[in-house]
């Protein structure tokens, strides 16, 4: 066969088809939200419909009579099984027996738990309730629906806030998922299946999502560039308020460096001087304009020994260190 037949053959016509349709579906799915999971099963199927119009369009058998018609149906029976089987096995398999250990795991109490216990069962309460289709957390799962658990650091957010947010979901809206199929993914009945212990331990578990070493971000992971606490507005002015002792009872940091960054105290770092240089056992040296974001938190959550300058993380929330964080950073940035 030439060129021009290969060309002008149904079964070329069928495949410039199937590649068209896999790619508008793929690129469809993944803009309304759809986990690249989805994505991949929805490629499968369309695969599997490509293989059915190739073969109905093939040419008619011969008439066949007697054993030898019995023994190509058992035939074609057991490959189209094979066929079958064999796709599906790529695909992510339901566990029967993993979801009805699910459900009749005993209710948790919390009475019974302590420390890491807690904070394994509210593992278990987000994995049972599937947090993972639609946030990102601890490296698992997936954010096109819902904020990346990780990113936005979950765990400097307290737990009353988490709750209200778990329990009534449409009361408020994540930065970057105001869309409409974002606003309605996260389920209202959450209120009325998680009791008041799985709550509990849940929250517990989401109370472990922050990091001391990068800076919390805000917005939608697969949108384009999400915004750092200290690039936003309303987080730099809720930093203006932690930093000037408005937010958080007995946390001033103005009291010792100034509201403008002009030290108060005697031995305190001038926050203008981006050429200030740290005391710090192991960075002794480094000028402040060199400082990471982790040197910031670091250097208010730890302290400094032997300084009034104390380890603030010890009577604070990690969210207290990083809102102090962002605001003082920009003194040396001549803002």
């Amino acid at each position: 066969m030439n060129p021009a037949d290969i060309l002008k053959s149904s079964i070329f016509k069928k495949f410039i088809a199937y590649i068209i349709g896999t790619l508008v579906v793929s690129v469809g799915a993944t803009k309304v939200g759809f986990p690249p999971l989805f994505v991949v099963i929805f490629d499968v199927y369309i695969f599997a419909c490509f293989l059915f119009y190739i073969i109905i369009d093939l040419p008619s058998m011969k008439k066949q009579t007697g054993l030898r018609t019995a023994i190509n149906m058992v035939f074609t029976f057991v490959l189209f099984s094979a066929i079958y089987t064999g796709v599906t096995a790529f695909l992510p398999q339901f566990d029967p027996a993993f979801e009805i250990e699910q459900i009749r795991k005993p209710p948790i109490k919390l009475s019974s738990l302590a420390g890491p216990e807690i904070i394994k069962a509210g593992e278990d309460v987000y994995n049972k309730n599937k947090c993972a289709n639609c946030h990102k957390f601890k490296g698992r799962g997936t954010s096109m629906r819902g904020p990346s658990f990780d990113l936005w650091q979950i765990g400097l957010n307290d737990g009353k806030f988490l709750e209200e947010n778990i329990i009534e979901p449409r009361k408020d809206t994540a930065r970057g998922f105001e869309d409409a199929k974002s606003k309605t993914a996260m389920p209202i009945y959450f209120g009325e299946e998680i009791s008041e212990d799985e709550m509990s331990a849940l929250l517990a578990y989401l109370a472990t999502g922050w990091s001391a070493d990068n800076m919390p971000l805000i917005g939608k992971e697969d949108a384009g560039p999400m915004t750092p606490w200290n690039k936003d507005p309303e987080m730099m002015e809720l930093g203006k308020q932690t930093y000037e002792g408005n937010l958080y009872a007995g946390l001033n940091c103005s009291v010792c460096h100034g509201k403008d960054g002009i030290p108060l105290m005697q031995g305190a770092r001038d926050l203008r001087d981006p050429n200030a240089e740290s005391k710090r056992p192991g960075r002794e040296g480094q000028k402040l304009k060199d400082w990471t974001d982790a040197d910031w938190f670091e250097s208010i959550a730890k302290g400094l020994p032997h300084t009034p300058m104390m380890a603030w993380l010890d009577l604070y929330p990690p969210r207290a260190i990083w809102l102090s964080v962002i605001y003082a950073q920009q003194f040396s940035k001549g803002k």
